[in-house]
């Protein structure tokens, strides 16, 4: 998954109605998190259209898991039989950051580090503004660019990444030896 710089979201998708399950209006629920038990808490499930407008809030009443689809099925207030939750299919979960999951120390959201501004961990140099983040498996390449305008790829380990400081909007990094040469 390849994310692009941008500003930070008003709100994020943390799920994606696909329609309907059974006569009593259940709603099956394609989680878009990897925090996919942050449902069961949930009071109020706010709707998006796909094209970002906001829809309408429902009231779950009851969340289960559909076994081996790997989707939700949810229970609201407001929706009664299938025609109508059918009508749902398409919608946007969305949540504020503020209601996003609490990461562990050291873990970031990627919306937290595009635009962070990249600093030489030794001299204090500035390297570079993160434009985007490509996600490869084993750990996340940062791309930075340069004052000069290259795209240049930056390790998300910890002999490289120093330090994030989310508040100040820089990364500290140490480049590896022919790193960037």
């Amino acid at each position: 998954m390849r994310t692009e710089k941008g500003d930070r979201p008003q709100m994020i998708a943390i799920g994606r109605i696909c329609g309907g399950h059974g006569l009593d209006g259940e709603l099956r629920i394609q989680p878009l998190t990897d925090f996919p038990e942050r449902f069961v808490g949930m009071a109020r499930l706010r709707l998006f259209h796909p094209d970002g407008s906001e829809w309408r809030d429902l009231h779950p009443t009851r969340f289960r898991l559909l076994e081996g689809k790997g989707l939700l099925l949810a229970m609201t207030e407001e929706i009664t039989d299938r025609t109508a939750a059918d009508l749902m299919k398409g919608a946007l979960v969305k949540v504020s950051p503020e209601e996003r999951v609490a990461l562990p120390e050291g873990q970031y959201w990627i919306d937290d580090l595009l635009g962070l501004v990249v600093r030489d961990e030794e001299t204090g140099e500035k390297l570079g503004v993160v434009e985007e983040i490509l996600q490869t498996g084993s750990n996340d390449c940062y791309m930075v660019r340069t004052p000069e305008g290259k795209l240049r790829p930056l390790p998300a380990i910890r002999d490289v990444v120093r330090k994030v400081d989310l508040e100040a909007r820089t990364m500290s990094v140490s480049l590896l030896e022919g790193l960037w040469d």
